[in-house]
């Protein structure tokens, strides 16, 4: 049968990979990771449903279409296989254009599945992505922050937040127009999102305000944090329709304590920099 099936499917110019059995099929698969699988039913040490119950809860494997081979052609075990997630059906003995045929439609409904994640995966981009910055937008990186804050709950995590905001964006407004502020405000998240480790988090929490959430990162690792973001936001001066205007930002830090939320955690970052402002600096610790 795999012989037959081969030199069909070599025909067509499909790259084939062959198991004896269900459990060199399961072993197989992961690294091989198929665009379709023909299964058959009647397999040694583990039968074809069983193959089919594993791939369906492997997380890399379950969209991977399967058409289950079998000389079985009644109506209920037709019924039977598709219940338990195969994709179709196809039943020996079988001729070369059939076999063919049914290969080729899997592969096209793969395809199709394929292009639909990719398509929610950047939608779902967009939707939590500021659009000028680049950044995670306000929504997205306030669950981000709720999520990582129920971990520290748990655990016991370090985590701390930092709230960056750029220096006069309003004078730059007035002097330079909006279009200047917003690339100053472009050029600026650029380089804090550069300064972030992978595990970091930053989002455009106001119009002037970005906000960085920095997991496993104590109360003594946030001024470093701080000179870091903030030497990297004014490095040099923006240079926006051939002018170059000068770009700060002030600072001002939080770490989670017992009782705190994330909404918690945030005022207390707000409340440092607002300390930080009236205390003539640009970086706030605690409040």
């Amino acid at each position: 049968m795999r012989r037959v099936m081969r030199r069909f499917l070599s025909a067509a110019g499909y790259e084939i990979f062959e198991a004896g059995d269900g459990e060199e099929a399961l072993r197989l698969a992961p690294p091989e990771r198929p665009d379709v699988i023909l299964l058959d039913r009647q397999l040694p040490l583990l039968d074809g449903y069983g193959v089919l119950a594993s791939l369906r809860d492997d997380p890399e494997l379950g969209e991977v279409p399967v058409v289950l081979v079998t000389s079985h052609g009644e109506p209920d075990e037709v019924a039977d296989g598709l219940t338990r997630g195969a994709h179709d059906y196809l039943r020996k003995p079988f001729e070369q254009q059939e076999l063919v045929a049914r290969v080729h439609a899997a592969m096209r409904t793969k395809a199709l599945r394929d292009e639909l994640r990719a398509r929610n995966a950047q939608l779902e981009r967009l939707v939590s992505t500021d659009l000028l910055t680049g950044l995670l937008n306000r929504a997205a990186v306030a669950d981000h922050l709720r999520a990582l804050v129920s971990r520290t709950q748990r655990h016991g995590a370090p985590l701390s937040v930092v709230l960056l905001d750029v220096d006069g964006i309003g004078e730059v407004n007035a002097r330079h127009g909006h279009a200047a502020g917003d690339a100053v405000l472009k050029a600026l998240a650029e380089r804090v999102g550069h300064e972030l480790r992978e595990e970091d988090a930053a989002g455009r929490w106001s119009g002037d305000q970005i906000l960085v959430v920095a997991p496993d990162t104590a109360a003594d690792g946030v001024a470093p944090l701080i000179e870091r973001l903030r030497g990297a936001a004014g490095v040099e001066p923006v240079a926006v329709a051939g002018e170059r205007i000068a770009a700060t930002v002030s600072a001002g830090a939080a770490t989670w304590s017992e009782g705190d939320d994330a909404e918690a955690l945030v005022r207390r970052a707000e409340q440092a920099l607002a300390a930080g402002r009236r205390g003539g600096g640009r970086a706030g610790g605690e409040s």
